[in-house]
């Protein structure tokens, strides 16, 4: 037991100091700790089980790599631009709708790549502008569109956090998108109506429909074409199991892909998809490393320890345990805590309906996006829209966040009745 609690207190001692010390990339810093934990435990350099580790979220790494292209292609070919101003024609008039709408544009990103900077990079990137003109200040645009961000990154079709969880404990992937819609589009719908909807002034709106109106539509309709088809792709085996073929993510964006090269305008299309590998190597790299952490924590015996560890805490403690700290580490890294404690978490807690649990395992987790010291999202908002200090935009999204970290707990608490009640 005090070899498990010393290789435990090495590794996060170690991971930190990486991280913050030595300002190593988190992917970096997973994969260096992975390899001191190992020659530390004395099983010396088990290159065939960091290898296997690596490859552990291969599939998972080729969805976030065709789907940032896709989406990258998308905002090239001006879909995306296309989009933002029909969703201002269509809902103008309604401060409450077009909220609402901009919100989902801003999640759009982040759903399909399970990235929250993709969405603040991409759509988010759109909507700040608008926002501002709106009336809502600089923080506050800036807290609307990291808060979106952050739901965008744990909605369906793709949340990384739980296919990390899910492959902790031999979960596949499936079933998930009900349970996480119904959670993270509520959330983060009321998170921006919270934070946002009472600086909306209704004169600037005014503005902003006028100015929308002399930007040039599409030339053609065929500009959704991708996207409609990839909708159709990922729906379709859901609705109709025996007959639509499942072409899988990464197929599907694909033929996304390549529908959005002949249809909107045109673009240098070698330095867009450059351009998308850049921004999703990091993520990428990230799943490497937890893979890798995640076999010499079996090797060890460290992940076993923490389980047995969580199953000897009372249940209070355990709920205190996962709102807490979860979130904590989730301010160094959402994807190293999902590995790291989530998977642990989640072998704890076998005995609750696992759906709702990694679902919720994960809503709490993405709390931590807005933690110091990485505080990943609004430091890139921040940055995005220029505000010197990302603290004033996370001083909006304090409230927002206890609640989902309430939400969290709650579906814990209730899982099995949680999941008999949806079907899951």
């Amino acid at each position: 037991m005090t070899t498990y609690l010393l290789l435990l207190g090495l590794m996060v001692a170690c991971f930190v100091l990486l991280v913050l010390v030595a300002k190593l990339p988190a992917s970096l810093g997973l994969a260096v700790t992975a390899i001191v934990i190992a020659l530390a435990a004395g099983v010396g350099f088990p290159l065939d089980k960091f290898v296997e580790g690596m490859f552990g979220y291969i599939d998972t790494c080729l969805v976030l790599i065709a789907a940032m292209v896709f989406i990258k292609v998308i905002e090239a070919n001006g879909m995306l631009a296309e989009l933002t101003r029909a969703v201002i024609s269509a809902f103008g008039r309604s401060p409450l709708l077009l909220l609402v709408s901009l919100t989902l544009i801003i999640m759009f990103p982040g759903m399909i790549t399970g990235s929250c900077t993709a969405s603040v990079l991409g759509t988010g990137a759109l909507v700040a502008p608008i926002l501002m003109q709106m009336g809502l200040p600089l923080a506050v645009a800036g807290a609307v569109v990291t808060s979106a961000s952050v739901y965008g990154m744990i909605a369906p079709p793709v949340n990384i956090p739980v296919m990390i969880m899910g492959g902790g404990i031999d979960l596949p992937f499936v079933g998930f998108d009900g349970i996480l819609a119904l959670v993270t589009f509520p959330l983060a719908i009321l998170t921006t109506l919270f934070i946002g909807y009472r600086y909306v002034d209704r004169s600037k709106l005014k503005i902003v429909v006028a100015e929308n109106r002399k930007v040039p539509k599409a030339a053609s309709w065929t500009v959704y074409i991708p996207l409609l088809v990839v909708v159709v792709l990922m729906v379709g085996p859901k609705l109709f199991p025996h007959w639509f073929p499942d072409l899988m993510l990464p197929l599907t964006f694909l033929i996304g892909t390549l529908l959005g090269l002949i249809t909107g305008k045109k673009f240098e299309v070698a330095k867009v998809v450059r351009k998308g590998l850049s921004d999703i190597i990091g993520v990428v790299g990230i799943l490497f490393g937890v893979g890798m952490l995640i076999e010499v924590m079996t090797l060890t015996g460290i992940r076993g320890g923490i389980v047995v560890g969580a199953l000897s805490l009372p249940s209070s403690l355990m709920l205190l345990t996962i709102a807490v700290v979860l979130p904590l580490f989730g301010g160094i890294s959402v994807f190293g805590a999902a590995s790291v404690l989530g998977v642990p978490l989640a072998l704890a807690l076998l005995g609750k309906n696992q759906i709702v649990v990694l679902s919720a395992l994960s809503l709490i987790g993405a709390m931590g996006s807005y933690m110091p010291p990485v505080a990943l999202t609004p430091v890139v908002t921040a940055g995005l829209i220029g505000e010197p200090k990302y603290g004033r935009i996370n001083r909006y999204c304090v409230l927002p966040a206890a609640l989902a970290v309430a939400v969290g707990v709650l579906m814990i608490v209730f899982a099995n009745p949680v999941a008999k009640f949806l079907g899951v």
